[in-house]
């Protein structure tokens, strides 16, 4: 089993479970995006 399915299947099993992903998701994964795409925007135009 693939970990994304396994994902899917922790994430359907309660609503806490959806809210720690949620969570995870607002607190690392959306941060480390932004924070990766603001460098290359600060390196394509400022350097």
């Amino acid at each position: 089993m693939s970990i994304f399915k396994r994902l899917i299947k922790n994430y359907r099993k309660s609503s806490e479970n959806r809210i720690q992903f949620i969570i995870f998701l607002g607190f690392v994964i959306v941060p480390i995006i932004g924070m990766a795409l603001l460098y290359i925007i600060v390196n394509i135009f400022w350097l």
